[in-house]
Formats: C-alpha cells, structure tokens, sequence
C-alpha cells in the first residue's frame, strides 16, 4: 500500500471502525501513552484496573486513539471478541471477522490479502476475556495490535496500558464543558460514580436534557448504584470514499516499501535502530539522514520507511539499495525469522539495482515521458517551494517576511533534504535575468505557495505559474480526484465578499487546513503586519506541515519551452483559456 495522503481525520480506505464515541473526552494522556507504547511493541494490551465490577472505557479509549492517529495507519480493523470465554467459539469470530477482512481487501484493492502484514496496518481486538489466549490469533508480520480487556493475563508490563477512574476535579471540568452545568451540579454528580466515564456521562446527559434533576439522580443512585448496560455494538461507519491520493508511485517503490514494513527490521524501533546502525557501517550508505534515526520515537514505523526510501532514490548509482537489501537479509538471518520478505527485498532490490542506469522513474513519469511536458527524471529541482506573489510594493516587506519565515521552517523539518527550499521573486521588474529564473523555478519546483489577492487573478504570470503546476499535476495522469497536491493557497489579502471566486482556484483553496477545518479564516498579511506572532508562527507551522508531508512525491519536471507557450489559468478572470491535458 502506498504512503498516506489523506486529509486529516479521514480513515483508511481498508477499514470497519466505528464512528468516534462522543462523548469520550478526559483521556488524552492515556491515547498519548497508547501511541508511544505502540511505536515500540508490537502489541499493547489497554485494561482495566484490577478487581472492578465494571470497565473503564477501555473499547472507546481504542476507537478514539484510532480516529485521532488515522495518519499513521493504512489499514484499520476491529475483532470483537465479545467477551467470549470460550477458544472455540472466539477463534470462529475471529476467523468470521479476518474473511470479511480479506474480502474487503480483495474488492477495494483488486488483489488478495496473503503474506506477512505491514507496521502500517492496526488490528483492534476488542473485550478480550483472555488476553493471553488471543495471542495465537495474531496476524503474522509486523501489524500493531491493540488489546482491550478487564484483565492482564500474563502481559508483560511495559506493554500494558491502564484505564482507569476519571479523576474528579477532571469529570467537574467535562461535565462542566459538555453538559451546561454549573460547579455545584458537576461536582455533586462527579462524586457518585467514581470516575466511571460512562455513568458520567449518562448521568449528565440526563439532566442537560430536563429529564430529571442532579438531586433526583442523586437519590435514585442512593437508592441502588447505576450499574451501566452491556456495551452495544456501535452501527460500522459507512463505506468511506477512497481516499485522496497525493501521489502516483512507481511499482518498484511501492512493492518496496510494502516488503520493508513487512520485514524483521521493522518489527520494532529497537530492530530499526540497529539496521539503520548496520546500514551506516557499508561505505555506499554514509549518505544516510541523520533524520533516519534520530527523534524516531516521535515517527511511525511508516514514516521511518518512507524517509529511508526519499535517500534511497536519490541516489546516483544503486550502492545503497544492495546495501539496504544486503543488511535486511542479514537480521533476518539473526532473528531466525523473516527470511521470506528478506528475500523479496533482496529481489526487488535486484530489479532496481539493473534499472537504476536511464530508465528508473516513477509510473507517473513513465507514463507521461512521451507527452508533452514531461521531464527527464533526473534533472534536479531548482527549489522545494515557490511563494507565487501579486508583486506589489505596498506589501514588498510582509511578503517577503512571511515567505522568509516559511523557508526557514521548511528547512528545517526538511533535516536538509534538499539544497534550496525556497523560492522568492524579489525583483519588481521584468527583465532577461529574471525571467530566466522564474522559469526554472515554477518549471520545477515541487509546491507553489499562491498569496492570494483579487489583484493575483488578473496577474499575467501569477496565471502562468498556476497553468504550470496544475499542467505538471496533468502529467502525472492520476487517477481524476486523485492528483497530487502542488498548490497550497495562503489566502494573504481576501477578496471583498461580492467577489466571484474563478473556476480554476475552488479545488484548492482549502488544502491548508487543521483537523479538516480551516487554519485561519482572516487575512494573513494581517498577522505579519500587525505582529501577531503566535498567530502567525502557528499558521506558518501548520502550512510548512502540510508542505512536508508531500516532500517524497516526485512530481514531473515541465519543460522550458513549454513553460511560455501554456495558455493562462483563470480564464474566466480574463484573458485565453485554461490548459488542458496534452
């Protein structure tokens, strides 16, 4: 499967969750220790305290942790093992459950589901009664699972994660937030269900909406305690739209990467640490990114791999994917395990080491090295971004502010992955120096940073860059409603509210967003001008996010030639016509 590059909070294409419980609220810190415990076991057991009656929210804590870390997963599927004490019975629900899997798979990626499972794909056994017993039912490979049960069977600790009672000053705070009530009311329900979040809730839900009173509820549970109901199986969320894709990757690297996070070395960062310590000791890998192992604690398994592979394919002779074939073999060998995707690297590496000279390109170059456009390969880009600009001298200064910021924080999340990150017309005049290098750096350039104004619009060569990239989106021929993102627009200075927006910008005026909403909906020349730092710098973190996430994409050079001969974007603006695929 090839990387993520899906808005945030959209699920995985391969996936039965649940809608996210809501209420479900107090329990960041607990899907925080979730996530980190997850990036160094294979499997991590959520559980209840010891010797309770009832359970602690242990089923939504997971569901919850999935919904919020959705871009760290390619594939998501939830076992419910009902509390079934029975082997016989349980392995039958999960062989029940792991066909419907099988069959989703088949049918939405048109090929079956066999082999060692990738460090990308979480697998959510839910209401175990045995945790030690779920254990044979595991999927073989590399998936992340998570457990949730009452007890903790034999678990060994540091894999173990504990549910349990809200604290009150906590249930107060949510009850306060979420249900309208005032201190007095919040406090007095907070102190009859010790911590139980799901009594809480019930509780405050009742009497937000005039059903009874705290007093009423009070006396009720003074009476006999409120024991809550066996926990229903949410409805499954409906099937979702595949999801947007960034990018079109090449066979090789695919199957490459689907093969490595199925590999030993990717079992666990203490396995990945020591392949990428194996992989600096071969003299054609001394290239390898810092970035590759330093802070990995704070990447997923995924990530680590796809940072790995940007080094591997840009390199000039295949030295260090026989080095990367060479030291996964070599674990596997270790480990005793494994050797079956050790081989399938040490193949595909193969493949590519005879490709490397000429002819190793991506699908998307491939399929357009003979349409027009299409650049060779391996010529280098100019820059990383390039900030698009009305050129005015009334905001010279802010412009070039913001861009300045902007560059500064994209090199450095880049860990100088590439030699110039960005691009900035600083020049007001046409001229035979300028225009030279204009033309470079919009013809390859990986993202273009629009500043949107109304004036930007009716701008000759603010039209031109924008025909450029989108054509180099063209020349990828994606999948329509799946081309990779290159335009990620800053709304600088709005345009007045009577003005109609031009067909050609709607597809892109909200790729720069923050949990599926907007990042900032004012003006940000506004933020520079008036210095608003923490606004700004927020705004700046989250726009040089989004633009990192897309840095592996190869997207298709455009040639010099045709960078002048484009008909304009904005056509219905002014002037001729939008471009069309060649």
């Amino acid at each position: 499967m090839s990387p993520s590059r899906r808005p945030p909070r959209e699920l995985p294409r391969i996936n039965n969750l649940p809608p996210l419980p809501a209420p479900f609220v107090g329990r960041d810190e607990e899907i925080a220790d979730a996530h980190r415990l997850l990036m160094d076991h294979r499997a991590v057991l959520v559980h209840d305290p010891e010797g309770r009656p009832h359970g602690y929210g242990t089923s939504q804590l997971a569901i919850s942790y999935a919904h919020l870390f959705t871009q760290h997963y390619e594939l998501m599927w939830v076992f419910d093992c009902a509390r079934e004490p029975d082997p016989v019975r349980l392995a039958g629900r999960v062989a029940e459950e792991t066909e419907r899997l099988r069959e989703r798979f088949e049918r939405d990626l048109g090929r079956p589901l066999d082999g060692p499972t990738a460090a990308d794909w979480l697998y959510i056994f839910d209401n175990a009664a045995d945790p030690d017993g779920l254990r044979q039912h595991f999927p073989e490979g590399n998936a992340r699972v998570l457990v949730t049960s009452r007890g903790t069977g034999s678990w060994q600790q540091d894999a173990r994660l504990l549910v349990g009672p809200l604290a009150g000053p906590d249930v107060v705070r949510l009850l306060m937030e979420n249900m309208g009530l005032d201190n007095r009311q919040a406090a007095r329900l907070a102190d009859m269900f010790d911590g139980h979040p799901r009594q809480i809730v019930r509780a405050g839900e009742a009497v937000l909406s005039g059903k009874v009173t705290v007093e009423q509820v009070a006396t009720v549970t003074e009476i006999a305690r409120m024991v809550p109901p066996p926990p229903a199986r949410p409805e499954p969320s409906p099937l979702l739209p595949p999801p947007r894709r960034a990018d079109v990757l090449d066979t090789a690297r695919t199957s490459l990467r689907s093969s490595l996070l199925r590999a030993t070395v990717c079992e666990n960062t203490g396995s990945y640490l020591r392949w990428m310590e194996a992989l600096r000791s071969r003299p054609t890998a001394t290239v390898l990114p810092k970035t590759a192992s330093v802070g990995v604690e704070l990447l997923s398994m995924a990530e680590r791999v796809d940072l790995l592979l940007d080094t591997v394919f840009e390199q000039e002779d295949p030295g260090f994917v026989r080095a990367l074939a060479d030291t996964v073999s070599e674990a596997a060998e270790a480990a005793g395990t494994g050797r079956q995707m050790a081989d399938s690297v040490r193949g595909l590496a193969g493949e590519l080491a005879e490709m490397w000279h000429g002819t190793l390109r991506t699908a998307g170059q491939a399929a357009s090295a003979g349409r027009a456009g299409a650049a060779e390969p391996a010529e280098a880009s100019s820059c990383f971004f390039f900030t698009s600009w009305h050129n005015r001298e009334v905001d010279f200064d802010e412009a070039l502010r913001f861009h300045n910021l902007l560059e500064k924080r994209v090199t450095a999340k880049l860990g100088g992955r590439v030699t110039k990150s960005g691009f900035f017309d600083k020049l007001m005049q046409h001229g035979a120096t300028w225009e030279p290098k204009m033309i470079e750096a919009i013809r390859t350039t990986r993202l273009m940073v629009p500043l949107i104004t109304e004036g930007y619009f009716q701008r000759d060569w603010c039209r031109r860059e924008w025909a450029v990239m989108v054509q180099r989106m063209a020349n990828l021929n994606a999948v329509p409603g799946q081309e990779p993102i290159a335009i990620m627009p800053v709304f600088w200075i709005r345009p007045l509210s009577d003005w109609q927006m031009p067909a050609d910008f709607a597809p892109y005026q909200y790729w720069v967003h923050s949990g599926g909403k907007p990042e900032y909906e004012g003006d940000v020349f506004d933020l520079v001008a008036d210095n608003k730092e923490r606004e700004l710098n927020n705004y700046v973190s989250t726009l040089a996010q989004s633009m990192v996430a897309q840095a592996s994409t190869q997207l298709p050079h455009l040639d010099r030639d045709l960078v002048k001969k484009l008909p304009l974007a904005f056509r219905d603006v002014a002037g001729p016509g939008p471009i069309v695929r060649p």
